[in-house]
């Protein structure tokens, strides 16, 4: 897409941008703002609709006011002007005086006149159901309030506003006689007389009733006595302000609708798609000059010079330059393209040095070297390789490097290259032994290889290891050599430790002291446990260290069977870890145990039974090895470092042997504590 596609189309985004902008601003700050005074208004309107009804009510009072303080009404109600009700109640009084309704009710509740007419027709009508009867305990007869009654009456043949007065003397005197009450139905006539704007209606619902319609039903949880107003958006062309009206008796009655057009709010939405479309068409205009403006001045010569800088691209002659005209950040642009292109020549001639450079290291570094592609193709490969294979460079390139391989090592050759192909971003090299048959003549090649950065190929050096791979198979050869004559060596000093303890063993059969006979048998368990290190060595695949654990168990197993131990009666807990540990430690630590082991089976046990623990742990750098049982224990202040006993003093001097320190605890049996190190020698070959 071309720059001025672009630009076009930003700015359109842009204007659009505002425009949506423009819309949510008007939407919640004016649209918002309207809908506030729309509602202010229909209320205001509704107060002074509301006003007229009570200025209605108001005339019709003063009205029953003059016709209730009347001495001829006063006399008819005490039976003493007959002619009243034919001379002054006539059809003429109601439409006269714009009533519905003229009743004069004694003070015990009895009609003494009554009469409905209907205005509209010219014609006399029913007393209204709920006004046809009273009782003197009526609430609407008023022989006892002077003030009287004054309002609405809901009734079942509609709305009313009802006036009640007592009937007085013309000089406003009593008693009261009885009650004067006149009445006006609310019809929809009486209601158009209140309206004082176009395009509005009013209306009235009966309270009782408002459950019944679903749109009185939503407004009349926000109507009460102490918020007697509502407001209500009908549609896009309507709003309604709702307001509520208690009857004489100070109980909700009706609920008064006004319905009005909402010019306001279309006043307002208008003038919102006057100011956007103002917008809109500035911002046009707007565009339409940033356009020609950014054309002139700047696409046109951006056109030019992408143009040039295409036209050097295609002919690759990165010695041409680019016109520079003006003076602005165009110009700038210019001297900066022209400033790399002059860059570009320059690192092209460093180039051709640089691969002269490296061309020449490549052939003369004295090692033989090639270049392999990513499915390891030779591309290019050194004088020395070429000498080394006694081929020329056109036959060797464009062979598999793996093919040059032994067929044995050429899986495992793939693979290794495989492995690190993804390994490009790694400084270390890599590196692998490599045999390639050379005149049918087996030569072995030290292999060096990385990824030449940037690209997937790979560069493999080789050095010729021939001579040193010969060296290592005949050094290898006499390292078997030795380790089987050390193995023979730890075999026959195996033998020889067990001729000794033969021969010991027999000499102590000569004897029939069973002191000397137990010196011997001591005697022979200590050598049994260095001859069973040699053995061990001897079937070990490593002839350096031994498994401690499997050396501890096996000459356990001695002890107790040259003591002839019944493991019913003196049982054994032993915990070895698994550790390998060298001659110079084994021995010792094995002439150790035996020592201990033997003084407690022997010494420990009065009848014969018992328990034995042996346990063999390693606590950072050391080791800690606990032996001990629950015989009869050592006698009171027992100082192994002041014993002499063979046992004990061999006891000690293993362990300063080992730079050890044993700890002897005697509270409940006999508890040896012995922690030592490893002792480290150079390995010999």
């Amino acid at each position: 897409m071309k720059l001025r596609s672009k630009t076009l189309i930003y700015s359109g985004i842009i204007i659009t941008l505002l425009i949506l902008i423009l819309l949510l601003i008007s939407q919640f700050v004016f649209l918002s703002t309207s809908q506030d005074y729309e509602q202010r208004y229909s209320n205001h309107v509704l107060k002074d609709e509301l006003s007229g009804l009570n200025q209605t009510i108001f005339a019709m009072n003063e009205t029953a006011r003059d016709w209730s303080q009347w001495d001829d009404a006063y006399d008819y109600l005490n039976g003493n002007n007959p002619s009243f009700a034919t001379d002054d109640l006539n059809p003429q009084t109601f439409k006269r005086l714009d009533l519905n309704l003229i009743m004069y009710v004694d003070t015990n509740g009895n009609i003494k006149y009554g009469k409905a007419y209907n205005l509209e027709n010219n014609e006399s009508m029913s007393l209204p159901e709920n006004l046809s009867s009273f009782s003197n305990e009526s609430q609407i007869l008023q022989s006892n309030n002077m003030q009287g009654y004054y309002g609405l009456l809901s009734l079942p043949e509609g709305p009313m506003i009802i006036i009640s007065k007592p009937v007085l003397t013309g000089h406003d005197q009593g008693p009261s006689p009885g009650t004067l009450i006149m009445g006006r139905y609310l019809t929809q006539t009486e209601l158009n007389k209140l309206i004082n704007i176009p395009n509005s209606t009013l209306s009235i619902q009966s309270y009782s009733s408002a459950n019944t319609s679903p749109e009185y039903k939503t407004i009349l949880p926000h109507l009460s006595n102490a918020t007697p107003t509502s407001f209500k958006v009908l549609g896009g062309n309507s709003i309604a302000a709702y307001g509520l009206l208690n009857d004489i008796y100070g109980n909700p009655s009706i609920i008064v609708k006004s319905e009005m057009a909402r010019t306001l709010y279309h006043s307002y939405l208008n003038s919102v798609f006057y100011f956007v479309g103002s917008i809109l068409l500035v911002g046009i205009l707007f565009v339409i000059l940033a356009l020609y403006v950014l054309d002139k001045n700047v696409l046109n010569r951006l056109d030019k010079l992408i143009g040039e800088i295409v036209d050097i691209g295609k002919a690759g002659d990165i010695k041409r330059r680019v016109t520079v005209s003006g003076d602005d950040e165009l110009s700038a642009l210019a001297s900066s393209i022209n400033s790399s292109l002059f860059s570009l020549q320059k690192y092209e001639k460093d180039l051709e040095t640089s691969e002269k450079k490296y061309r020449n290291i490549f052939e003369n570094t004295g090692t033989a070297m090639l270049i392999a592609e990513d499915d390891l193709t030779i591309s290019l490969v050194n004088k020395t390789f070429e000498n080394m294979l006694g081929l020329k460079k056109s036959d060797i390139i464009g062979n598999n490097w793996i093919k040059l391989v032994v067929p044995e090592q050429r899986a495992e050759v793939q693979r290794y290259h495989s492995t690190h192909s993804d390994d490009n971003t790694e400084m270390s090299l890599k590196t692998y032994d490599v045999e390639i048959k050379v005149n049918n003549e087996a030569k072995y090649f030290f292999a060096t290889f990385d990824f030449i950065p940037g690209t997937k190929k790979s560069l493999i050096s080789l050095i010729d290891i021939t001579d040193r791979k010969m060296a290592e198979t005949l050094l290898k050869s006499s390292l078997k050599e030795k380790e089987l004559l050390l193995r023979e060596i730890h075999h026959r000093v195996k033998n020889s430790l067990q001729i000794i303890a033969s021969l010991l063993s027999l000499q102590a059969s000569e004897f029939d002291d069973p002191i000397i006979k137990e010196s011997y048998s001591e005697s022979e368990n200590r050598i049994h446990s260095i001859a069973l290190v040699h053995e061990i060595l001897y079937n070990s695949t490593d002839i350096s260290e031994i498994n401690i654990r499997e050396y501890i168990e096996a000459l356990i197993e001695n002890i107790l069977y040259s003591y002839d131990v019944d493991t019913n009666n003196i049982t054994l807990d032993v915990e070895v870890e698994e550790h390998d540990l060298g001659i110079e430690t084994s021995i010792p630590l094995g002439l150790i145990i035996t020592e201990l082991l033997s003084n407690s089976i022997k010494h420990a046990f009065k009848d014969g039974k018992g328990k034995i623990e042996l346990k063999l742990s390693k606590l950072n750098d050391e080791y800690e090895l606990i032996l001990g049982d629950n015989g009869v224990g050592l006698p009171k202040g027992f100082d192994i470092s002041s014993t002499t006993t063979l046992g004990i003093l061999l006891v000690n001097q293993l362990v300063n042997q080992l730079e050890g320190n044993v700890e002897v605890n005697i509270n409940q049996g006999t508890q040896y504590i012995i922690h030592f190190k490893e002792l480290k020698y150079k390995k010999r070959l």
